[in-house]
């Protein structure tokens, strides 16, 4: 069958328009939230270039793609290592940040996140797990 070389979950995910526009919103959100925690994790790197927010944006943009195809053909670990070490080339490359400057911009972003996170979580009441989704 066809549904035999993509990742289960995946393939059920797409199996309906509903599943599809649902998966389309989260992109959507998913890319504007990667984009700006992007922004403000290289806007720390003087030697950094294209900073500008559209660049970024097409940084998220094509990083997200990659993200779904990979997870669309694999699952677990393999798919997480892929999926870094592809994103922190692509950030060094586009950029101009190094490799070891790319996994920083990474993890100033992610903890960036988190800190944001927390403070949602703080003044709102809600809880960390649906933001983490």
């Amino acid at each position: 069958m066809i549904f035999d070389i993509f990742n289960v979950d995946w393939a059920q995910t797409f199996s309906t328009l509903e599943g599809i526009m649902w998966y389309l919103i989260f992109y959507l959100i998913f890319l504007i939230i990667m984009a700006l925690f992007l922004k403000l994790a290289l806007s720390f790197f003087s030697k950094a270039k294209h900073k500008e927010f559209g660049q970024i944006v097409i940084t998220a943009f094509i990083l997200t793609i990659i993200y779904a195809l990979t997870f669309l053909f694999l699952g677990g670990w393999l798919a997480w290592i892929i999926v870094l070490i592809t994103a922190w080339l692509i950030i060094s490359g586009r950029h101009h940040t190094g490799f070891l400057g790319a996994i920083v911009v990474t993890v100033i972003a992610f903890i960036l996140f988190i800190i944001v996170s927390i403070l949602l979580v703080v003044l709102f009441g809600i809880t960390l797990y649906i933001i983490l989704i």
